[in-house]
């Protein structure tokens, strides 16, 4: 930022800020990168069931239905782990779960091999990934503001 000395008495630029916290300045570019790959998964996941394996409309239904399991049956859980555990390694191994699994798309495409139960497959992983790192996220946020109870 900046080291005048008016500006440091200015509430914008107060040391309490959360703008002066490292961690809370990276979290939106990283908000930003995880949010934009999880709507283009979302919308992009069933159109290889349905244009390269047949699937019919219900199976695309199934698709959606399964990435919303995750939150429901996990929510609790994950909130548990993310008081017990360390957060920031919660959040990076959600990340990379979710990266992990959706490069076997491409791969298995390669190879000529996908699956209708892969594509299944890959969107319960998905969810109960962000299942974890969301609530992750969510205690690190509430520890790093100025007064954070943590």
């Amino acid at each position: 930022m900046t080291s005048c000395p008016e500006c440091l008495s200015t509430p914008a630029f107060a040391p309490s800020s959360l703008w002066w916290h490292r961690d809370f300045r990276r979290y939106p570019s990283g908000q930003t990168a995880s949010v934009a790959g999880s709507s283009i998964t979302q919308m992009a996941l069933p159109v290889p069931a349905v244009l390269h394996l047949d699937a019919a409309t219900a199976r695309g239904a199934w698709l959606a239905f399964l990435e919303q399991l995750p939150p429901v049956l996990l929510a609790l859980h994950a909130g548990a782990l993310a008081d017990r555990y360390s957060k920031h390694r919660q959040v990076i191994t959600g990340d990379l779960v979710r990266a992990a699994v959706l490069v076997t798309v491409p791969v298995a495409a390669a190879l000529g091999t996908p699956t209708l139960t892969q594509l299944m497959i890959i969107p319960v992983v998905q969810g109960a990934a962000s299942v974890l790192r969301e609530d992750a996220v969510f205690s690190v946020l509430l520890t790093r503001r100025p007064g954070g109870d943590a």
